[in-house]
C-alpha cells in the first residue's frame, strides 16, 4: 500500500515540512514520489505583474519545483520521483483532481490557520482536500504556527540535510484510532499497518454517552443504570477488541479503551495527551445537504485541536 504519495506544495518552507513524512513512508514501501504545485499568477513564485504573469508564474513554479526534486535527491531517495505544476484556479479541487490523476493512493500536506485569530481553524486548501479526496490523506502540523515567508526565484528554505535524516527515520509506533461501532468507522483501519514500524502499539478508542446524571432520585433506578452503563462499556470495549485482530496478527499490540462523554472530540483529544501517541487515525462523513460540505464536528475539533499528524479517511459511499 501507498505505492504511489502525492505532496502538494505552496513554494514555501511550511508546506514542504509534510516531505520528510512522505519520504519516511516512501522508503519503506519502495514507492513514488509525486510533488505538484499550482502556478502562480503574479508574483507568487517571482513573476512579474503583467501580460506575462501566467508565463511568469509557470516558470518560477518549474524552477521551484526542479530544487526541490534536486533535494529529495540528496536526501537519498531513491525510487521514483515526479512533479507538475498544476494551472491556475481552485487550488483544492486542483489537488484532488491530480490526485486522480496520477493515481495517488496517500496524499500528505500540512494545515494550519493563518493569523492570531485563526490558528486553531483548519487551512483552508486542507479542508477543501479531505472534503473531495477519494483517498485518504495525511496531515501534517509543522513545528511553527505561521507560514514564513518565503524568498524570491524559489528561494530554498530548508537544507536537504533534514530530509535526509527523515528517509532513514522511524515511522509511526504509538496510534489512537477512534473508532464509533459503525462500519464507515472501521474503513480507517486497513489504512493503518503501511505508517507503523514493527510492533508498534494501536489503541482502538471509543466513547459512549455517560449516565444521565440524575436521571432517576430512587436507588433502584440508580443501581439499574450504574449496570445498563458498565454492560454498554464492556460490550464497546469487546467490540474494539474484534476489530483489532488483524493488527495483532500483524505483529502489533493492540489496546481496547472505552471512554465516557458528550462530547468525542473534547475525550479523544484528552486521550492523545494522555497515550503519548505520535498519530491519529479516523474516518469523517458528511450526510447530505449542506453536512456534505462540512467535515464532521468530531472530525474537525480533533484535526483543529491536534499536535500530532492526522490520517483521515472520507467515506464516500451513499453521498453520490
Amino acid at each position: 500500500m501507498y505505492q504511489r504519495i502525492l505532496v502538494p506544495l505552496g513554494g514555501s518552507r511550511f508546506a514542504e515540512e509534510a516531505i520528510p513524512l512522505a519520504l519516511s513512508i516512501l522508503s519503506r514501501s519502495g514507492g513514488s514520489l509525486s510533488l505538484a504545485t499550482v502556478a502562480a499568477l503574479g508574483s507568487g513564485y517571482g513573476g512579474r505583474e503583467g501580460g506575462s504573469a501566467r508565463d511568469d508564474g509557470v516558470v518560477q513554479a518549474e524552477r521551484y519545483m526542479t530544487a526541490v526534486e534536486e533535494r529529495v535527491r540528496a536526501a537519498g531517495f531513491e525510487g521514483e520521483v515526479e512533479w507538475s505544476v498544476i494551472p491556475p484556479g481552485n487550488i483544492a479541487a486542483s489537488v484532488v483532481r491530480h490526485g486522480r490523476e496520477v493515481d495517488a493512493d496517500l496524499i500528505v500536506m500540512t494545515t494550519h490557520g493563518r493569523g492570531p485569530m485563526r490558528r486553531a481553524w483548519l487551512g483552508s486548501v486542507a479542508d477543501g482536500v479531505i472534503r473531495t479526496s477519494p483517498f485518504p490523506v495525511l496531515l501534517v502540523r509543522p513545528p511553527f504556527d505561521e507560514e514564513p515567508t518565503g524568498g524570491d526565484n524559489g528561494e530554498i528554505t530548508v537544507p536537504a540535510s533534514d530530509w535526509g535524516e527523515a528517509v532513514a527515520g522511524p515511522l509511526f509506533r504509538n496510534v489512537l484510532a477512534t473508532l464509533d461501532g459503525s462500519q464507515r468507522s472501521e474503513v480507517i483501519l486497513p489504512l493503518i499497518p503501511p505508517l507503523l514500524e514493527e510492533g508498534s502499539t494501536v489503541t482502538l478508542f471509543q466513547t459512549v454517552p455517560p449516565a444521565a446524571p440524575g436521571g432517576y432520585p430512587y436507588l433502584p433506578h440508580s443501581i439499574r443504570e450504574e449496570k445498563e452503563q458498565k454492560e454498554v462499556m464492556e460490550g464497546t470495549r469487546e467490540y474494539l477488541k474484534s476489530r483489532g485482530s488483524d493488527l495483532v496478527a500483524a505483529g502489533h499490540e493492540v489496546e481496547a479503551v472505552v471512554g465516557s462523554s458528550m462530547h468525542p472530540g473534547v475525550a479523544i483529544l484528552k486521550k492523545v495527551r494522555e497515550s503519548g501517541c505520535d498519530l491519529i487515525a479516523m474516518s469523517t462523513s458528511g450526510r447530505g445537504g449542506v453536512a456534505r460540505l462540512l467535515l464532521g464536528s468530531t472530525a474537525d475539533k480533533v484535526i483543529r485541536g491536534s499536535g500530532v499528524p492526522v490520517l483521515i479517511h472520507r467515506d464516500r459511499r451513499g453521498e453520490d
